[in-house]
C-alpha cells in the first residue's frame, strides 16, 4: 500500500516500461563499460578509466568523507561512465557494489549513494508495468545510505535509504525490507525503531482486509479504510492490541 500522508512520498508517473527499462539498464551499462562478449565472457573495464564529475562527483567525495574513507577506498573506481536514468536523471556504477543516482528535481538536485543489499532490494522492487530501480514504485533515492538508531527491541542498528516512494531497511541477521505508505507513516508516528515495534522483519503484505507488516516487537495493520491498528507481541508470542483502529494522526507516539 503506497498511499501516504507525507507529500515527499506521493507517487509520480513512471515513463519507462518494465522490459524496456530493465533491458536498457543492463545493455547500456555493458556497452558503456566497454565490455566485450567472447569465448571468455565479459571483460571488465580498466580501473580508473572512467571520470567522475558534476553532482555525482560531489556525492562521490561527500559520502566517502561521511564514512571516514577516501573515494577510492569507499566506492572504488567507476566501472561505467555517467549514464542516463529514468525521467531525465543520471547514474554511475562503482567497483565496490555501489552506485550514485542524480535527478535535478530530487533532493534539491543533490546526488545520492546507494549500494549493497539495499541496492539489490531496490532493483527487485517493482509494480505491474514497471521495472525496478528508479523505474519502480520507490523511484529515486532521496538520501545516501545511513544508520538507524538502535532498535528498542533488539538493540540492532539497521542501514537504510529513503526514496521518493518509501524506505528500505537492511537489518543485520534478518534481511532487507521495504516499508512505505500508511504502514510506514504509522510506524514513524509511534517512534519507528525507538518504539516497542523495533525494526522491520518483513515486507508489507496484502490481505483481504487491508495491509500488514511485521516488526521485531509486533505488527502494523492498516484496514481498507486507512485505519491503523498497532499490535505488540505478548510473552508467548501472541498479538496484543495496543492502539487502534484509528487514523494515523490519532496514534499516540510512544
Amino acid at each position: 500500500m503506497r498511499t501516504t500522508l507525507l507529500p515527499e512520498n506521493v507517487n509520480k508517473t513512471n515513463t519507462a516500461g518494465s522490459s524496456y527499462g530493465r533491458g536498457r539498464r543492463v545493455l547500456t551499462a555493458v556497452i558503456a563499460a566497454g565490455a566485450f562478449a567472447g569465448l571468455s565472457g565479459l571483460v571488465a573495464p580498466t580501473a580508473n578509466a572512467q571520470n567522475v564529475g558534476g553532482r555525482i562527483g560531489e556525492e562521490y567525495v561527500a559520502a566517502s568523507a561521511a564514512n571516514g574513507q577516501s573515494p577510492q577506498g569507499y566506492f572504488g573506481p567507476a566501472t561505467t561512465p555517467e549514464l542516463d536514468a529514468a525521467r531525465g536523471g543520471k547514474f554511475q556504477n562503482f567497483e565496490k557494489d555501489k552506485a550514485i543516482y542524480w535527478h535535478p528535481l530530487v533532493s534539491d538536485g543533490r546526488a545520492n549513494e546507494i549500494g549493497g543489499a539495499i541496492r539489490t532490494k531496490w532493483g527487485e522492487t517493482s509494480s505491474p508495468g514497471t521495472a525496478g530501480w528508479e523505474w519502480g514504485p520507490l523511484m529515486y533515492p532521496t538520501t545516501r545510505e545511513w544508520s538507524s538508531r538502535p532498535s528498542s527491541d533488539s538493540g540492532k542498528v539497521a542501514r537504510g535509504n529513503h526514496f521518493e516512494g518509501g524506505t528500505i531497511y537492511w537489518v543485520p541477521d534478518v534481511g532487507t525490507y521495504v516499508t512505505w505508505g500508511l504502514v510506514r507513516d504509522a510506524w514513524w508516528r509511534i517512534g519507528a525503531e525507538d518504539s516497542r515495534l523495533g525494526l522491520p522483519t518483513s515486507d508489507e503484505r496484502r490481505l483481504s482486509t487491508g495491509w500488514e507488516q511485521d516488526f521485531e516487537g509486533g505488527v502494523v495493520n492498516v484496514d481498507l479504510h486507512g485505519r491503523v491498528t498497532i499490535m505488540v507481541y505478548g510473552p508467548r508470542g501472541e498479538r496484543e492490541e495496543v492502539q487502534g483502529p484509528v487514523a494515523v494522526q490519532d496514534l499516540v507516539p510512544e
